[in-house]
């Protein structure tokens, strides 16, 4: 006979605990570990089913003289499903965060796809969870099939890693629902709707469809979009705006000139840089009411200015940071927001640029304003950030000038490190002369 646990290690004080404290301690392990606890004691057999979080993630156990076994596309299947099935009416669990990383090939990709489904409904409907995560990484990006989001209880729902090809991502059957993250998604939606959303992230997205997707989110607070290839969303009015980032990122952007050396670009004729006066806003109605906006992308990317077409006035702006792509044409949409933007107090304008073949152009023509303005007289800082002295910073100072912003308000910052160009060392610059 086996001798009792109290004669091999002493009394089981863990075992001792209330419940609720050993429910706690459950939630904080990945289910696979916690269902593993079922073999300790007869206490323990059916604890796991009462965590309070569904927690899936890469496996931690080690096979003797190996790396960590990871999950299959059939392996993760059968496992969460019969998770979920085991946990019957279980009380609700406040997460359901099912982040696996990347899963070994076997084929089973449609399979998981389709399941995947299952527990995203199964999460929101069933277990009533406060916060849904998603992440699982396989040779394809995995497809979410249309799910109904109809819950009272959802507050959170991030998604990584996947693609959603349908026609609207509805969660207005999701009224508590506060913050979506969405990340190295493919997005081929027609429309995302939810009255109730106040944070909105789309980071290092792909919006693939044939048309723009439209967004509606008219309570929405806080908005970051990365556009990695594709179309820009169409933003509809979100009255309550604070905080907007948008970016496009470079090259395979849709809304981008394709002129290059061999063909080049005659802003006349050119289809993508002409077809860009129609006056219907993409993106800055939608932004209308922020106080604090970000705006940049490949200086190629005519889609911001397209939308300075549609002059919209941003009544609420106090903060703003541009890029190259308002220097083009001219510098017209830097103009455009210097008219545009009535009680603007800091400005700043970051060349990231300055040392790659698509850098704006400057001419030698001499800045002709065609509207004599003033801008804000709130706006007291204007910072150029730039990698090394550049023409495009002496050609800034002259149209800031010509619109009433003195020099003492504008501070130039000459050894910027860009985004795209980590490490990049430079020496001081001195504008003093131009001033």
């Amino acid at each position: 006979m086996r001798p009792a646990a109290a004669e091999i290690g002493g009394e089981d004080r863990i075992s001792a605990l209330p419940d609720d404290v050993l429910h706690l301690l459950l939630s904080s392990l990945p289910s696979d570990e916690a269902v593993r606890t079922s073999v300790l004691a007869r206490r323990w057999r059916h604890l796991w089913k009462s965590a309070r979080a569904i927690r899936v993630s890469p496996r931690r156990r080690r096979s003797r003289g190996h790396a960590a076994v990871r999950w299959t596309p059939r392996s993760l299947t059968r496992f969460v499903n019969h998770l979920l099935l085991l946990r019957g009416y279980s009380p609700a669990a406040d997460e359901c965060d099912i982040r696996c990383g990347e899963l070994d090939d076997d084929g089973d990709d449609e399979d998981l796809s389709d399941a995947a489904g299952l527990w995203i409904r199964h999460a929101v409907s069933f277990c009533k969870c406060r916060v849904l995560r998603f992440s699982v990484r396989t040779g394809n990006r995995l497809r979410i099939p249309d799910v109904p989001f109809v819950s009272q209880s959802l507050t959170k729902f991030e998604l990584t890693d996947a693609k959603l090809a349908f026609g609207t991502l509805d969660f207005s059957g999701c009224p508590a629902l506060e913050a979506v993250d969405f990340k190295t998604c493919r997005i081929n939606l027609g429309r995302i709707l939810s009255p109730s959303l106040r944070r909105l992230s789309m980071d290092d997205c792909n919006f693939t469809g044939k048309t723009r997707t439209r967004i509606s989110t008219p309570r929405l607070v806080s908005l970051h979009v990365t556009v990695r290839s594709g179309q820009a969303p169409f933003l509809n009015d979100m009255p309550v705006l604070v905080a907007a980032d948008i970016r496009i990122q470079d090259d395979l952007s849709s809304d981008m000139c394709q002129g290059s050396d061999a063909w080049p670009c005659d802003k006349k004729t050119c289809y993508d840089c002409n077809d860009v006066s129609d006056g219907v806003s993409v993106l800055f109605q939608g932004l209308s009411s922020a106080t604090d906006l970000e705006l940049t992308s490949d200086p190629r990317v005519f889609i911001f200015r397209k939308d300075c077409q549609s002059y919209t006035t941003f009544k609420n702006l106090k903060t703003l940071l541009l890029n190259e792509w308002c220097m083009t044409a001219d510098f017209g949409a830097l103009v455009y927001f210097l008219r545009y933007t009535p009680v603007l107090e800091k400005l700043t304008l970051q060349l990231e640029y300055c040392e790659d073949q698509l850098a704006v152009v400057v001419t030698d023509e001499k800045y002709s304003p065609k509207e004599a303005f003033l801008a804000s007289k709130q706006l007291n800082v204007v910072e150029i950030k730039c990698q090394k002295e550049n023409e495009l910073v002496g050609k800034n100072l002259i149209i800031l000038r010509t619109h009433g912003i003195h020099s003492e308000k504008i501070n130039i910052e000459p050894n910027f490190c860009p985004p795209s160009n980590d490490g990049y060392e430079t020496n001081d610059s001195d504008y003093g002369e131009l001033w």
